[in-house]
């Protein structure tokens, strides 16, 4: 099972939730025909023409003469063999297709498709053809959903109405039932399959949105610490601006007045001349201290920034770390950082499909260093795009720079190294 599953099942995905169905499917295609015995055999699927076809190369076929319960029985066992066969056939199948996809090229991914209605179609399944049309809907893009779910229908239909044919060429009369229902039925299926494609669809959708709606909340929260340490640091610099050019500017004219003032009265200078020279010297070492203190830039707060970036972000799941001794970036590097972050997630939500992603964050030497790693897809033979060239471009012009590939296993990694202060002039 770990070889199958590589990942975790969080209660509620989408994900699970088609397994979970996909296992259920496939029990009720085995212990139905189990419990209803050897008359339950579906004769109007691949597999169950198959079961008789193999039944009677070494059991009797039923005469006038004969009952043929040796034929039936074995064409029974055969069936629920074949059953079982398809059905973890289709659960290999759905799985693969639903976990992370490592390197997966388009024809392994299509080869799985194949397989999963191959198995649904052969078994003549109702609950796995729901499960495949719920699965196309919330796993596709729209027009290869499309395209898939009228391969499967029209392939149900047409295997359907050969079966029927053969299955009535080999003596099975219409008095059966089954060929006088046949129309409805397969219609009647169809219209489920489709009903499940389109609540599938809605409900892909509806969680594709509320998605994309959290991470534009969460993005907002996280601009706006952002934008809230951006001016309060630049506030703090116009205040010591101003301070420095006027308020500095008189405290030093004064006190070389006042300097002057005592060196012309010499040791004739009184008392309170002594003084406010001495106050004025140490209200100008204040006040030039106080600029010193507030020119030192404070930084802007990337630990809280990037927490509200990610607690707002549903899926994947995301982890954190940034070390508690790590001094606030300069405003450029912490807003670099960031948009880096932001791009890394934007992928791995949109094109990686991974479960989940860790981002570290360490200051060593100077230089701020970023680890951003996710289990998802990976690039694999994919041309570097817009996102990854926008972030390279945006860590050079600060002195950083970007390394990123695919990981050993499965999923994409980002190295960023970058200057805590940005490039120096």
């Amino acid at each position: 099972m770990p070889a199958i599953l590589p990942y975790r099942l969080r209660p509620g995905s989408a994900a699970g939730i088609i397994l979970l169905a996909s296992l259920a499917g496939a029990a009720i295609e085995i212990l139905v025909p189990w419990y209803l015995g050897p008359d339950s055999a579906d004769l109007f699927s691949a597999a169950g023409v198959l079961a008789r076809r193999l039944a009677g190369r070494y059991a009797a076929a039923p005469s006038l003469v004969r009952a043929g319960s040796d034929h039936a029985l074995l064409a029974w066992h055969i069936f629920l063999a074949l059953a079982a066969l398809l059905s973890a056939a289709f659960i290999a199948a759905t799985a693969l297709q639903l976990q992370p996809r490592r390197r997966r090229t388009p024809a392994a991914s299509r080869c799985l498709l194949a397989l999963q209605l191959a198995s649904a179609c052969a078994l003549h399944s109702v609950v796995l053809s729901m499960v495949q049309g719920a699965m196309l809907a919330s796993h596709l893009p729209p027009r290869r959903a499309l395209a898939a779910l009228a391969a499967m229908l029209g392939l149900n239909t047409v295997s359907v109405g050969v079966l029927a044919a053969l299955a009535l060429q080999e003596g099975i009369s219409a008095s059966d039932g089954k060929a006088t229902a046949m129309v409805l039925y397969v219609l009647l299926e169809q219209l489920v399959v489709l009903l499940t494609f389109a609540l599938g669809w809605l409900a892909s959708s509806e969680r594709r949105s509320r998605q994309a709606l959290a991470a534009k909340h969460a993005e907002l929260l996280a601009t706006q610490v952002l934008l809230a340490d951006t001016i309060r640091e630049s506030e703090r610099m116009r205040i010591a601006r101003d301070l420095h050019d006027s308020t500095g500017h008189h405290l030093t004219a004064l006190k070389l007045h006042l300097d002057l003032a005592r060196r012309k009265a010499g040791e004739r200078a009184d008392a309170s001349l002594l003084t406010a020279h001495e106050l004025a010297r140490e209200l100008l070492a204040q006040v030039r201290a106080v600029v010193a203190a507030e020119r030192q830039a404070v930084g802007v707060d990337l630990r809280l920034a990037l927490q509200r970036l990610c607690a707002g972000i549903p899926q994947p799941a995301v982890t954190l770390r940034v070390a508690e001794a790590m001094q606030a970036p300069a405003p450029a590097v912490a807003h670099a950082i960031f948009c880096c972050v932001q791009e890394a997630l934007s992928n791995a939500v949109r094109h990686a499909h991974a479960a989940n992603l860790v981002i570290e964050i360490v200051q060593r030497d100077g230089q701020l260093h970023a680890a951003i790693e996710d289990d998802g897809a990976g690039r694999g033979t994919a041309q570097e795009g817009n996102g990854l060239r926008g972030m390279r471009e945006r860590l050079a012009l600060l002195g950083g720079v970007l390394h990123a590939a695919d990981l050993p296993q499965r999923g994409f990694g980002l190295r960023i190294t970058l200057p805590n202060t940005g490039v120096q002039p």
